[in-house]
């Protein structure tokens, strides 16, 4: 697994609608989902990263959209997903049933500016190093 589970803890799952045509995601730890300024990955049950992204606010209320920006697309109507990208989420959820959103809050690093989270860098950082699937930023 290339993250550690001490830091990266469990917080979603994202599975397909009965009908296998959208997706839906779950909270499953509340309290982690509280956290903001965090890094998120959603990972195949064998630990594979296949997006990794971040949040200023709540972890949870970004796991959350994911839905509404992926179904919108599958339904064809358009928006920040694209039709392309939506496609491969379903491939992912059919082939590994469960996909499943691990989250990170680094502590924060004194800077000249004061403390700081650095978790859009702990982002570029692991998207470099591991280029998931569904990252569009390392093409």
């Amino acid at each position: 697994m290339f993250l550690d589970r001490e830091r990266f803890m469990p917080a979603a799952e994202m599975r397909l609608s009965r009908d296998k045509s959208s997706i839906r995601v779950t909270i499953t730890d509340p309290k982690v989902c509280e956290l903001g300024e965090a890094v998120y990955v959603w990972i195949t049950a064998g630990g594979k990263p296949v997006r990794i992204g971040t949040c200023g606010a709540s972890a949870g209320k970004r796991l959350l959209s994911y839905p509404g920006y992926i179904n919108r697309s599958l339904a064809g109507r358009g928006g920040a997903t694209p039709k392309w990208e939506a496609l491969k989420w379903l491939n992912l959820l059919t082939e590994h049933g469960a996909l499943t959103a691990v989250v990170h809050q680094p502590e924060p690093t004194p800077t000249a500016a004061g403390l700081i989270r650095p978790y859009l860098d702990v982002e570029r950082q692991l998207i470099r190093q591991h280029r998931p699937l569904l990252n569009r930023r390392h093409r």
